[in-house]
C-alpha cells in the first residue's frame, strides 16, 4: 500500500497575532479554522491514487478538492489536533506561546486540551486499520494537517511503512509513505 500525505495548501490568515488573553487565542484558532487558503503549485501530479480522503475542515477539504479530480471522502478523522489556551487567567501572552503551552498540554493529555495525544494516537491507528482493511493494493492520497500528520507517520512507520521524514510539513508537499515488504533472509546453508 502507498500513501501519500499532504498538508493543505497555505492558510490566509487575516486575524492579528499578537499578544492575547486566553478568549482571544481561542477566538483567533476558531478564525484560522475557517479561513481560505491560498492555493500554490502542487508536486504529485505524476502519481495515481485510487482514493482521496481529507479532513472535512475547510483549508484541508479545499485543497483536496483542488489536487485531486475523482471522489474524495471528508472525515473528521484526518482534523487537526484542536488546541486551546490553557487555563492562566489574566494573563496576555503572544499567540505563538499559547499555541506552544496548549500542544505541550496536549503531549501530556492534560485536560485543558479538547483532545489529548492518548486520544489521537487512537484517532490515527483507528484511520489506518480501516484504510488497510480494504485492498492492500491501493494507493491512498491524504490530506491533512500539520501536526496530525506527524502522529499518522509514528503511526505508518509503526505498520512497517517506510518514507521521507518531515520534521515541519510544508503546505501542499507530498510525503509518500510505502509499506515495506518482508523478505526472508537467505539461507546460509547451501
Amino acid at each position: 500500500m502507498k500513501i501519500g500525505l499532504v498538508r493543505h495548501f497555505k492558510v490566509v490568515d487575516h486575524a492579528e497575532r499578537k499578544w492575547m488573553f486566553g478568549k482571544q487565542f481561542n477566538k483567533w484558532v476558531e478564525q484560522y479554522n475557517e479561513s481560505d487558503i491560498q492555493p500554490i503549485a502542487y508536486n504529485g501530479q505524476e502519481h495515481v491514487w485510487d482514493l482521496c480522503w481529507s479532513s472535512d475542515l475547510s483549508r484541508a477539504a479545499h485543497t483536496a478538492q483542488l489536487i485531486y479530480s475523482g471522489d474524495i471522502t471528508y472525515t473528521d478523522q484526518l482534523r487537526e489536533i484542536d488546541v486551546a489556551a490553557v487555563p492562566l487567567a489574566g494573563v496576555k501572552l503572544h499567540y505563538f506561546l499559547w499555541l506552544l503551552l496548549g500542544r505541550m498540554a496536549w503531549h501530556f493529555d492534560h485536560h485543558s486540551q479538547p483532545e489529548g495525544r492518548t486520544s489521537t494516537i487512537r484517532r490515527a491507528k483507528e484511520l489506518l486499520d480501516l484504510l488497510e482493511s480494504n485492498d492492500a493494493s491501493l494507493n491512498v492520497l491524504i490530506v491533512s494537517h500539520g501536526v496530525f500528520m506527524h502522529v499518522i507517520v509514528q503511526e505508518l512507520r509503526r505498520r512497517g511503512y517506510k518514507g521521507a521524514s518531515m520534521i515541519n510539513p510544508r503546505n501542499g508537499e507530498l510525503y509518500i509513505h510505502v509499506k515495506a515488504t518482508h523478505k526472508e533472509p537467505e539461507s546460509r546453508n547451501k
